[in-house]
């Protein structure tokens, strides 16, 4: 039995698929609903620890696992699983040369343990902001490398079969996933690669077609069709890669307000931001942090209510990662309001999370911590009315923040946002829509909430 530690990570789906396909029987456990006695009394035969957002530190029980079982089971980690190989044994976590999200490389390779018998280089679809910093700790090997940058994207551990990947083998642009997971079950577990003998299947040198263009997804959309969460997400990650044009933006965005976003829709496209973002890493856990942010949208004019009740929340104690943006279709973002007071915008992650840690409340402008949104600003701006990115704004905190107060210019949306928070990791929310059209709680009338609780 094959274990998959899922990290609230829409890939979890691919790597369990594929490993259904290589014929194992695939049991999966997200990364906060297991204890480590369990997974042992589970006596899984291999783990797989999946891809997933921010940290290893948000990784739940990922690195204690590593730690724990590394000696007596093999183990698989793929993007932050791999991550979190490198952390468990002392390596540390730092950003990227260059932001990867939706992009292949060429990826070198020494054809060892789960690149045996593969040519290389390969191609490989990376999603990544973060690598394992080099040198490796001594009991760790690189095994693979790519990019201009030649970063780390595999490594192994010199005794034990524990491997890691920082590409995603279970891409559909990626070559050879099902070599490599097939060559993890057989190399690494210790039997006789099945495939040794068989020659790597040749390919064309041309990156394989993106599974759902921006042009078929506006088609798709317009018709009245709902986009599944798999192609919400390749879209989205088109935009953030700078693949689309303005005018490919604005119809897509569009299209959606006008079809009305689903939660898979919203869902995808909420991963596919949270994968580009630059992260803030505060002492003070993602756990304990809030969020008080509202989509906007509503058209009422009001003044931006959720970034003063912030400072109310900060003042009771509790540690506030507001995150927010300069106004898209209102008359003032939390963004304006900071400004109009003196606040500095520009500080750098680092010093945003001394903020959280030191002063109890932070800001995360939203232009520096989601630099891929600069893309989609143009077509906003000139749209002037709210968009699904309205929506996603409040999803795709840089700190990951667990507890969350969002207001919503419609009360149709309480509802599905709390099922999407839900699906994205968070971990207790209130989803609000108040009397008069707001996206605030109000005094002058009924308000209609949605909560989520205990995720």
């Amino acid at each position: 039995m094959v274990l998959v530690i899922d990290n609230y990570d829409s890939f979890t789906y691919n790597l369990v698929q594929y490993l259904g396909e290589l014929g194992q029987t695939v049991e999966v456990r997200r990364n906060d609903e297991v204890t480590l006695d369990e997974i042992a009394a589970m006596k899984p035969d291999q783990i797989v620890i999946s891809p997933g957002p921010g940290t290893p530190d948000d990784a739940g029980v990922s690195v204690d696992l590593i730690q724990r079982f590394h000696q007596e089971i093999p183990i698989l980690g793929v993007c932050l699983g791999h991550q979190a190989i490198g952390q468990a044994f002392g390596g540390k976590i730092i950003r990227a040369k260059y932001v990867m999200h939706g992009k292949v490389s060429a990826i070198e390779h020494n054809q060892r343990g789960v690149f045996h018998n593969l040519p290389s280089p390969l191609t490989a679809t990376r999603y990544h902001s973060l690598i394992v910093q080099e040198p490796l700790p001594d009991c760790l090997e690189v095994t693979a490398r790519g990019g201009e940058a030649a970063e780390v994207m595999g490594l192994r551990h010199k005794e034990h079969p524990v491997v890691g990947v920082q590409f995603h083998p279970e891409s559909i642009l990626t070559e050879y996933g099902h070599e490599m997971l097939h060559n993890f079950l057989q190399i690494e577990a210790g039997s006789p690669p099945k495939i040794e003998a068989t020659p790597a299947p040749k390919v064309e040198s041309s990156p394989p077609p993106i599974v759902m263009p921006i042009k078929t997804a506006i088609n798709k959309v317009m018709s009245g069709e709902s986009l599944s969460f798999d192609e919400a997400e390749e879209v989205m990650s088109q935009i953030m890669a700078g693949e689309a044009t303005p005018s490919q933006i604005g119809a897509y965005l569009m299209a959606l307000r006008m079809k009305g976003e689903t939660v898979e829709e919203i869902t995808g496209s909420a991963r596919a931001m949270r994968r580009a973002a630059v992260q803030v890493r505060p002492a003070t856990p993602p756990e304990q942090l809030v969020d008080v942010v509202g989509t906007g949208g509503d058209g009422v004019g009001t003044f931006n209510i959720s970034t003063t009740t912030a400072f109310v929340v900060a003042g009771t104690g509790q540690k506030v990662a507001k995150h927010g943006n300069r106004a898209a279709s209102s008359k003032s973002g939390s963004a304006d309001v900071l400004a109009a007071l003196g606040v500095n915008l520009d500080l750098t992650p680092e010093q945003v999370a001394d903020a959280i840690d030191e002063v109890g409340i932070g800001f995360l402008f939203a232009v520096k911590h989601h630099p891929a949104m600069k893309h989609a600003i143009g077509p906003r701006r000139e749209l002037g009315v709210r968009t699904v990115f309205n929506i996603l704004g409040p999803l795709t905190n840089p700190a990951n923040a667990k507890s969350l107060a969002v207001g919503v210019y419609d009360g149709r949306l309480t509802e599905p946002l709390a099922k999407v928070l839900g699906e994205l990791g968070n971990k207790s929310a209130f989803v609000y829509h108040g009397h008069g059209g707001l996206d605030e709680l109000t005094t002058t009338g009924p308000n209609q909430v949605s909560r989520l609780k205990n995720g």
